[in-house]
């Protein structure tokens, strides 16, 4: 039986885009089901599937793992991820860190600058405490990167990077990465030119319009 994960709309669902994107570039095979988020029972629909009524979902053989952090620890300890945790262990540490990290931070940014992938980059003003959000992102990610060396986060791709990617999203289309040192600029370009991440991209392109998500 497929791996079968439910999640929201391509255009806006920043979660939903972290788990799909571990599971694309991983090469695993599994199956979508699309929940429209702004649909009227949406939480309905959920419920049933999930006591946390939110996307992600990942079934597997009947188990249903909900968050997004649970699915990368599921995938990572059932499934051989060619991209997944470090080896190391203090790499894998900072990866974890910085990925529950992700979950409680960044929330004015996020807040303020919905993910669209639709959007076109254009610039668009955000407030002191989206800017400090801005600035940590430089001090976290950019640090990493040159730390590390680069290509992504800690070297080689891995689930980090799937956590970040909608965040990177929002740097581009909000007109907000000219804000970042050229590491930083460099490692958007590279997120959004993953062949799945451009695929996810062009779906979402496809998707209807949801008026209190546009800015």
């Amino acid at each position: 039986m497929s791996l079968e994960l439910v999640i929201g709309n391509k255009r806006y669902s920043s979660w939903s885009l972290r788990a799909w994107l571990l599971l694309s570039v991983n090469q695993l095979s599994f199956v979508e089901r699309h929940i429209d988020l702004a649909s009227a029972n949406y939480k309905e629909q959920l419920r049933a599937l999930s006591p946390n009524a939110q996307v992600p979902l990942l079934i597997d053989a009947g188990l249903t793992v909900f968050d997004t952090l649970a699915i990368a620890e599921y995938l990572a300890e059932n499934y051989d991820l060619a991209y997944g945790w470090p080896q190391d262990p203090q790499r894998r540490a900072q990866a974890r860190s910085y990925c529950a990290m992700m979950h409680s931070g960044y929330s004015a940014l996020r807040s303020e600058c919905p993910m669209n992938v639709a959007r076109t980059p254009t610039p668009y003003p955000i407030s002191d405490k989206a800017q400090a959000d801005i600035a940590l992102l430089e001090q976290c990610l950019g640090g990493l990167l040159r730390t590390h060396g680069g290509p992504f986060l800690l070297g080689a791709m891995g689930i980090i990077d799937t956590y970040y990617a909608p965040v990177m999203v929002r740097l581009d289309r909000y007109g907000l990465a000219s804000q970042v040192s050229s590491e930083l600029r460099a490692y958007i370009a590279r997120i959004l030119a993953l062949p799945a991440m451009q695929a996810w991209v062009e779906a979402g392109r496809q998707e209807a319009v949801w008026s209190k998500l546009e800015r």
